[in-house]
């Protein structure tokens, strides 16, 4: 969990929904993660994010959640949104990745453009060179749906480019829409699995039917598979 609330202007919601994607993951409904899996990065220095990126390891699974401030930068032909973890420091997405064969990112974070100079350029490159539910096992049909998937990356925008995430003392609207999502879905059976594209599609429905300036983004190539978000019981 990467969050930078205290980057001007201060963002309550990023704090929120840390907290509230946490509760969620150790949740029997979020896969019932252990708490020791959970690393939360609030305010940190990108030397300590990076730092806690690379020591992930050759897992199955890798969930990671940026929020706070963020905009899309573009040099020439090329862009790529960015967090800032402090006023100075900014994280690209596409950088994020780990040796873990398999990666969910959420950047919820706003996608203004910005077109970088060549001066900017080459100091962001200078910078970057440092139970009721009795016997049933809700982490292990967690896990089971995770190995079932392909291996690869697929990441969900909260906005479009040129778009802000909306959000407020609540949480940032796009989090909580997915962590609102399974609630919307019936298992066939007595549990199912929601997947990360069900729980975005539902997301976006919802966000762009309050409002239309604010599209989110769903980035997972040509796969046919998704990795679950969550764990629902009847």
């Amino acid at each position: 969990m990467i969050g930078a609330p205290s980057v001007e202007t201060y963002l309550p919601g990023v704090v929120q929904d840390i907290k509230d994607m946490k509760a969620f993951l150790c949740s029997p409904m979020g896969g019932a993660w252990r708490e020791d899996e959970i690393v939360t990065l609030v305010d940190q220095s990108k030397a300590t994010v990076t730092k806690h990126l690379n020591s992930c390891g050759d897992v199955d699974y890798v969930f990671i959640l940026c929020a706070g401030h963020g905009e899309h930068q573009v040099h020439g032909t090329n862009g790529s949104t960015v967090i800032y973890l402090t006023e100075e420091d900014t994280l690209s997405i596409d950088s994020i990745s780990s040796s873990g064969k398999r990666q969910f990112v959420i950047a919820d974070v706003c996608r203004h453009e910005r077109k970088l100079s060549k001066l900017d350029t080459l100091l962001k490159a200078a910078f970057e060179s440092y139970s009721a539910e009795d016997k049933f096992d809700y982490r292990a049909a967690f896990d089971s749906a995770v190995l079932s998937c392909s291996e690869g990356r697929i990441v969900a925008y909260s906005c479009s480019v040129n778009q802000s995430a909306g959000e407020d003392e609540k949480g940032g609207a796009f989090t909580q829409a997915l962590m609102a999502s399974p609630n919307a879905y019936l298992p066939e059976i007595n549990h199912g699995i929601v997947n990360v594209k069900q729980a975005f599609d539902w997301a976006h429905g919802q966000l762009t039917k309050k409002s239309s300036s604010q599209t989110p983004v769903f980035n997972a190539g040509r796969r046919l598979d998704y990795y679950p978000f969550a764990v629902i019981t009847k």
